[in-house]
């Protein structure tokens, strides 16, 4: 299967437009042979098109435009669409021409670029504090103005709850948890009341590769 894939117009009247002009040229013997299309899926294509053009009639006179033809249309859509990106998928790209991708609208999808973590650490700032609870905020360090990670990048956020002063080499960091959002809003116990939390986050992709550690923030627990 290749990596085709269809750029539909979004509009009713510019969408009946490129339906009228694709069906057929897909129904071309020539082009049944060159694009390898098999019958079974032709066939509910066309079935699909044959009902789209008396529902697109009716779908623009207002005496006769009701939510059953507006639903129609919409099923309809789905099922046109999803067929042509089924006949699309199967066409071999070492076959199509410019013109054929110009008048069927597809263009060979790109692979993902992989996911790439981040170089450098997120900021991590004390936002405030009250009874039992605490907010922090994140932000992108290569791009201060902006909350927004480094694509595919998330948050993983480590604390510990201690005593006042610890060396930050030594501060037993534990309860990871993945953030994304720009923002974190901690709750307390009253028993954590006067001890020390310690925060510090990392930039982490799916595959568990990290950036290097954001400072180490300190505050105490009211």
């Amino acid at each position: 299967m290749s990596n085709n894939a269809g750029r539909f117009p979004t509009e009713d009247g510019k969408r009946n437009i490129y339906y009228e002009k694709v069906v057929p040229f897909l129904n071309k013997p020539a082009n049944i042979t060159k694009f390898g299309i098999e019958t079974v899926i032709l066939g509910v294509l066309n079935t699909a098109f044959g009902l789209w053009g008396p529902n697109f009639k009716l779908l623009n006179d207002v005496t006769t435009c009701t939510s059953s033809v507006v639903h129609l249309k919409n099923s309809l859509i789905i099922r046109i669409e999803g067929t042509l990106n089924i006949i699309f998928g199967d066409i071999s790209t070492s076959v199509l021409t410019a013109d054929d991708r110009d008048i069927l609208q597809i263009f060979e999808r790109h692979p993902a670029s992989p996911a790439v973590i981040s170089e450098i650490g997120p900021g991590l700032s004390f936002d405030s504090l009250g009874h039992l609870w605490a907010i922090i905020h994140f932000n992108n360090t290569a791009t201060p103005q902006s909350k927004a990670a480094p694509r595919e990048n998330f948050i993983h956020l480590e604390f510990f709850i201690g005593e006042f002063g610890l060396a930050h080499a030594s501060i037993p960091f534990a309860n990871g948890t993945m953030i994304s959002k720009s923002s974190h809003h901690f709750t307390f116990t009253e028993a954590e009341v006067g001890q020390t939390m310690y925060v510090r986050c990392f930039y982490q992709i799916k595959s568990g590769e990290r950036s290097p550690a954001s400072t180490i923030i300190s505050f105490q627990i009211s």
